[in-house]
């Protein structure tokens, strides 16, 4: 009967041992899995960065461009209105 006890035990404690090491393979695994997602991420973080500063500069630009649309604009109704002036004189002439 001891002998029988002690069989059960050793099969118990190679059984839980077997145990043991997968889950120390599988704890392995997830660490390095989870290191390369937080690397993953750290990469896509700073993409995001760029972007937002990309973005940022684009607006900067696009308010550059409207302000020298306005400018644009306000010279060329200037330039119509001196051309008007100028069909008018021909025109008295």
């Amino acid at each position: 009967m001891e002998d029988q006890a002690f069989e059960v035990l050793e099969q118990k404690i190679n059984q839980m041992l077997s145990l043991m090491s997968r889950l120390k393979r599988e704890n392995e695994q997830l660490r390095q899995e989870n290191q390369k997602l937080k690397s993953l991420i750290d990469e896509k973080e700073e993409t995001v960065q760029k972007c937002k500063a990309e973005i940022e500069r684009l607006r900067s630009m696009k308010s550059e461009v409207d302000t020298y649309k306005e400018s644009q604009d306000h010279i060329r109704a200037k330039v119509e209105t001196l051309l008007e002036k100028l069909k008018e004189f021909e025109n008295i002439k």
